[in-house]
């Protein structure tokens, strides 16, 4: 059995990933371009695209832009499966339209003796839609810091909201519970 998520290699990989999304961040063509394995056998799946070797994936980065005005990684769990392959599993939060939309982005990085890591695999999620009627939880965050006169650093609200988003879909099932129209509250609760 291999060495699973030596420090080292986690570190190594860490490094580079940060240095990925700031190259996404600036839209960096040449510098995407080479974090990805030269060859045929490279597989990029995005959001409305299916890419299959190299040369797909650096004309696809040649041809758009990013969509996305904000960029954050809120979760990454890096996964070392020996020395020399690596999974990179991240949920993402950007800004599109105006709108913190969430997504995925999973990688598989690999080792190569000439020329180091690179990725082998990528995947990324389309970014999710708030659903109708959805409560407006960047609004409600400024809002009630307000009302309050709670100072809220920017680098925190984010979090804030991501806080809130997740919250609520843990909450939804409870609330949605039909309980009868007779139903009363117990006096006292007994485990």
């Amino acid at each position: 059995m291999p060495e699973l998520n030596a420090p080292a290699v986690v570190a190594e990989i860490g490094t580079l990933h940060d240095a990925y999304e700031r190259a996404l961040a600036a839209n960096d063509v040449p510098a995407l371009n080479a974090f990805f394995w030269d060859s045929p056998n490279v597989v990029r799946y995005g959001v409305a695209e299916h890419l299959y070797g190299t040369a797909a994936v650096a004309a696809y980065r040649q041809s758009h832009t990013p969509a996305f005005t904000a960029r954050r990684v809120v979760r990454r769990e890096i996964l070392a499966l020996g020395p020399d392959v690596v999974s990179v599993m991240c949920e993402i939060e950007q800004r599109i339209d105006g709108h913190l939309r969430p997504s995925r982005q999973s990688q598989v990085w690999t080792r190569f003796a000439d020329h180091g890591w690179k990725i082998v695999a990528a995947h990324v999620s389309a970014p999710q839609l708030p659903p109708s009627g959805a409560p407006d939880w960047p609004r409600f965050v400024d809002t009630t810091a307000a009302a309050l006169r709670l100072p809220l650093d920017p680098a925190h609200r984010p979090g804030v909201i991501a806080t809130l988003q997740r919250t609520a879909a843990i909450a939804a099932p409870l609330l949605a519970f039909p309980l009868p129209a007779d139903a009363e509250l117990a006096p006292v609760f007994t485990p």
